[in-house]
């Protein structure tokens, strides 16, 4: 541990822990919430009750994320109707998608939600720590995610979230099983959702080497921003990685302050980005994921989907990150 800064302080919660605590009122009314905090300015909300998903995400006061006009809604009053995304989404920092779906909610019969069912799923064995391991200080949270059905599949996401007393970064690991004797089709999206201050007219993205597929006449420009437009239809690009990690970025200038995404593209081969410059739903989303976000029924028939094997394990490695500074900023565009 570090002694000379311990000694002083009277307690370490005074620069960084993690504070438990359950939602009084609202539509997320007894929802539990893990706020992390530390030296460096980093603040984010981990949400037990939806996956462990993030939903606040601030530095030094500057807010990074997006929050839908819905709120926060509890998992509990989820439907798996595709045309209750709308009404229901809360976006957030982090929104997962999947296990069963992203997209079209309609295969064989069976109703798939737009975003899938796994983003709805409370965590079991929900459990947050600090800890100091040599002279740094660790906050940490980890849970798991069962997405089951009778007579059919049975997937366990093993999730840890993690910072330390002077990072800028979150590091998020999912382990992914399959627990039945049949090989399971799954569809993962990690909807990482930035907004304003952050994203403003003079944002720009800065992204590692990729193929950009833009998905409808409307998608033109992957790269600039614009102020808020009322009814601005939404842009959707998808990208299709080259390398063994991938980086995505969005800075603004004007801010001298930019945030990142990085990951390991051996599992999440793509990223998707969600352009919609509309007023009130005024959003900027990297998508790490391993789908094209066509719906399960029209990516089994592509032939897209992904399978994880009988009793298999896949391993996601995330970054989430904070360029603060013009020479960061600087450093992150020269390696990528």
């Amino acid at each position: 541990m570090n002694i000379d800064l311990l000694k002083r302080l009277g307690n370490i919660d005074q620069i960084a822990g993690i504070r438990v605590s359950t939602l009084r009122n609202g539509k997320g009314k007894d929802m539990d919430i893990a706020e992390f905090y530390n030296a460096a300015g980093l603040r984010f909300t981990v949400l037990p009750d939806r996956c462990m998903d993030l939903y606040d995400l601030s530095y030094k006061g500057v807010n990074l994320s997006f929050h839908s006009k819905n709120g926060l809604i509890s998992g509990a009053s989820f439907e798996s109707s595709p045309d209750s995304f709308c009404d229901e989404w809360p976006a957030g920092m982090l929104a997962t998608c999947g296990l069963d779906n992203v997209g079209d909610g309609y295969c064989d019969g069976e109703i798939f939600p737009t975003h899938g069912r796994i983003a709805s799923i409370p965590a079991d064995q929900f459990g947050a720590s600090t800890r100091w391991q040599a002279d740094d200080f660790l906050l940490r949270a980890t849970g798991q995610m069962r997405q089951s059905r009778l007579f059919g599949r049975n997937l366990l996401l093993e999730r840890t979230i993690q910072t330390t007393l002077n990072s800028k970064r979150i590091t998020l690991t999912d382990r992914l099983t399959n627990q039945e004797p049949e090989d399971e089709p799954f569809m993962l999206l990690y909807h990482f959702n930035f907004g304003y201050p952050l994203l403003s007219e003079e944002s720009v993205i800065y992204a590692t080497k990729t193929t950009v597929q833009p998905r409808g006449d409307v998608a033109k420009d992957h790269v600039h921003m614009t102020a808020p437009v009322d009814g601005q239809p939404e842009e959707f690009f998808q990208h299709i990685t080259t390398g063994k990690t991938a980086s995505c970025a969005i800075v603004n200038p004007a801010l001298h302050l930019g945030a990142y995404i990085r990951f390991d593209t051996e599992n999440l081969p793509y990223f998707g980005q969600w352009k919609n410059m509309r007023s009130h739903d005024y959003v900027l989303a990297i998508e790490p994921c391993n789908c094209f976000g066509k719906g399960r029924r029209q990516e089994i028939e592509d032939g897209t989907i992904a399978t994880i094997q009988a009793y298999g394990t896949l391993e996601f490695h995330l970054e989430l990150g904070v360029l603060d500074g013009d020479a960061e900023i600087a450093k992150f565009i020269n390696q990528i």
